[in-house]
């Protein structure tokens, strides 16, 4: 027995005279009608794609079902006639990095047109331990589901990112599209793979060519947000160990797809978790590249005066030292004004391998309650630690630095005094070297290099008299073109090619997140086809309200069963206050005459409401809302973080005439969090007023022309 079905018993049990159900509503199909574009070719349809109001907020896709589409940072696929939206589910109250959070698993969608979508589901069992375990808010997550079709496996393929393995993925497959996925080895990529847990390698996707070649994309966490290529083997469950760096610096979110001969690789730039970021892109002859794009970098190591200077560049370390355990690494260190901020600060690296590094920052970056001096420890797999220093760093002073690593401990002196001492067994070997964020521009100079073992003898001297020979400094970085520097309100998922009889439809996605609000169930989705000059370089993205687009749709298009009231789909934004005495009620009418079965009120959770939501059906008039006719409470554990449907259903359905007015409430008496509404400031409906209390339902004031997202049955 369902959970469901055991909480609508305990209300029968209880006498009540109503029940709460997830919504069910019943879907027809009818053939697609032709939606009037004169060059749309036959098997094309012109259907319209809306991101945003009238006023060019961003909008709530509903499902044919009336929920909001609960599925991010994925992507769409076409497979045969049908399309799929993949995505991570947050709506059972997934939070990033939030202890005790669930993960809420892998869902998927299916359209004939990318506008009707029914939910398929989830594409395996995410409830486990196992799967809690490496997904939950308690570690780094799991993200970005991304699903091929093999053609030679006859297998559908679906990568996930997650942190809970050094390599960063799991691989799944499956003979259905929306189901019945299992997990397949974890991947052998030719990176090294970092320590399990830590943050090695991030978002990807999967490319398959003409030839039916497939080739991974993904973020390498280790090189400071580059992006790689590897082309895998002929299940597309493994790599082959053929890649190739693209030499990009603080991206993510790669896709690769191909136009005209070129192959083009879009990515978020920069890199930003759940917030607004810009895409950029860059192009290659082949997957495997050389990537190029509108420049390349300077090299971020030189030398003059007889030392060494850095700019930006990320991590560079030494050839030799690969095997060195214990020892002590000594330099000369001048810290520089970063260009991108009023401080300055150098890194020195040790033990430097496949599993990671332990990065030190020194310097006088504004830390709160650490200004003027301090020491940033960055332990692979590890928050982010500062520790003030008993003295200040001056920029452009010199300091003499020595790190020692013995066993589990670390010992960091500067100008002979201890300042830091750290005990950690993440790594123990490896190189040494230095590290200055690219991204804002951080400089140092360095001279007199030592390392000694704990013996004495002499691992590495350089003064840098006879040049850089001895030091794998960072690459030179390409630089990529930005289509748009907000991805439209979010970041970039993914860009379907779409062959239709006119041309290949290139269709760019992105999440419109909520900007690192505390509800990321609520993300948004924005579409739009791009549009290519004459050279092949991508036009700038608009970011417009809608787009016609002509596209292949297949007969037997999903439509809801008629509804007596309803106050729309299109133009929905979402919104959370109701709490302690504020209150919310959609105004409606009834048609004609008939008997009122059900009504349905799209709300939300978040921030951990206290106290349950309760749903009211009352009668209004001139005078305003007036008696309850019936009443449902809803535990805060049944309420979605996604914008759902909570649902009175009568038991005995309730005799309405033409003109009759009800009004549907929601209150709750909680004092921590709040619950939701979807509303439209655009969306007309005659039928009634969205209303507002703010004393406990006593007075309620009209809110013109705002309309909250409700319907009812009435047969």
């Amino acid at each position: 027995m369902t959970k469901n079905m055991q909480f609508r018993r305990r209300l029968a049990g209880l006498g009540l005279p109503l029940i709460l159900a997830l919504s069910a509503a019943q879907t027809t199909y009818a053939a697609p009608t032709d939606a009037g574009n004169r060059n749309a070719r036959p098997g094309d349809e012109t259907v319209t794609l809306v991101n945003q109001d009238a006023d060019g907020n961003p909008t709530t896709r509903f499902d044919v079902n009336g929920n909001a589409i609960d599925a991010h940072d994925g992507q769409i696929q076409r497979f045969g006639d049908t399309y799929y939206l993949y995505g991570t589910s947050y709506g059972c109250g997934y939070e990033w990095n939030t202890p005790g959070a669930p993960f809420c698993g892998f869902v998927s969608y299916s359209s004939p047109d990318l506008v009707h979508w029914t939910p398929r589901g989830p594409l395996f069992d995410a409830s486990t331990k196992t799967w809690q375990k490496r997904c939950d808010g308690g570690t780094y997550g799991c993200y970005r589901p991304h699903v091929v079709f093999n053609k030679k496996t006859k297998k559908y393929v679906l990568w996930i990112n997650s942190y809970d393995n050094g390599v960063g993925y799991h691989v799944f497959t499956s003979d259905h599209p929306t189901h019945g996925f299992k997990e397949a080895d974890v991947p052998d990529l030719a990176v090294p793979e970092g320590a399990p847990g830590g943050v090695n390698y991030g978002d990807q996707q999967v490319f398959v060519d003409h030839d039916g070649a497939a080739y991974l994309a993904f973020t390498d966490w280790t090189r400071g947000g580059d992006i790689i290529i590897e082309r895998l083997d002929d299940t597309y469950t493994t790599g082959t160990g053929d890649w190739t760096r693209t030499n990009l610096r603080s991206t993510e979110a790669p896709t690769i797809f191909e136009r005209g001969g070129t192959y083009y690789l879009t990515y978020s730039d920069p890199n930003r978790g759940y917030v607004t970021t810009g895409t950029g892109y860059v192009t290659a002859p082949t997957p495997l590249g050389p990537w190029s794009g509108t420049g390349t970098s300077r090299d971020a190591w030189s030398l003059s005066d007889g030392m060494l200077n850095i700019a930006g560049g990320d991590v560079g370390l030494s050839r030799e030292g690969e095997d060195w355990r214990d020892y002590s690494f000594e330099a000369k260190v001048t810290p520089k004004r970063a260009e991108k901020g009023d401080y300055a600060q150098v890194g020195l690296v040790v033990r430097g391998s496949a599993a990671g590094s332990y990065q030190w920052l020194i310097g006088n970056y504004p830390h709160d309650g650490a200004t003027g001096g301090n020491l940033t420890k960055l332990v692979p797999g590890k928050p982010a630690t500062t520790e003030k220093l008993p003295m200040p760093i001056v920029t452009g002073q010199s300091y003499d630095v020595k790190i020692t690593v013995k066993g589990s401990r670390i010992e960091t002196r500067i100008n002979g005094q201890l300042v830091d001492t750290t005990e950690d067994t993440t790594s123990d070997h490896g190189r040494v070297g230095f590290r200055e964020s690219p991204g804002d521009g951080e400089k140092a100079s360095i001279d007199d290099v030592t390392v000694t073992a704990p013996d004495g003898t002499v691992l590495l001297s350089d003064d840098f008299s006879d040049g850089l020979k001895k030091w794998d400094r960072p690459a030179a970085t390409i630089t990529g073109t930005n289509i748009t520097t907000t991805s439209c309100g979010g970041q970039p998922t993914d860009v379907l090619p779409l062959k239709t009889g006119s041309g290949t439809v290139y269709l760019y996605q992105s999440d419109v997140w909520m900007d690192a609000k505390a509800n990321e169930a609520l993300a948004k989705h924005y579409w739009q086809p791009l549009e290519f000059n004459s050279d092949g370089s991508i036009q700038p993205i608009e970011c417009g309200r809608s787009y016609d687009v002509a596209v292949p749709v297949r007969p037997g298009i999903p439509q809801k069963r008629p509804l007596a009231v309803k106050t729309g789909d299109a133009g929905y934004r979402t919104h959370w206050d109701v709490a302690g005495g504020l209150e919310r009620a959609q105004e409606i009418t009834m048609p004609g005459t008939g008997r009122l079965r059900a009504a349905r009120f799209t709300t939300f959770q978040s921030g951990h409401p206290n106290a349950p939501l309760v749903l009211d059906l009352r009668r209004t008039g001139p005078d305003g809302v007036g008696a309850t006719v019936a009443s449902v409470t809803i535990p805060a554990d049944k309420v979605s973080w996604a914008a759902r449907w909570a649902e009175l259903k009568l038991d005995r359905p309730l005799q309405v005439h033409a003109g009759d007015r009800f009004a549907l409430v929601v209150r709750s008496a909680t004092t921590q969090g709040a619950y939701g509404i979807a509303y439209s400031d655009t969306t007309p409906y005659d039928g009634g007023r969205a209303m507002i209390s703010h004393d406990g339902g006593e007075t309620w004031t009209g809110e013109p022309g705002r309309v909250l997202h409700v319907e009812a049955d009435v047969s």
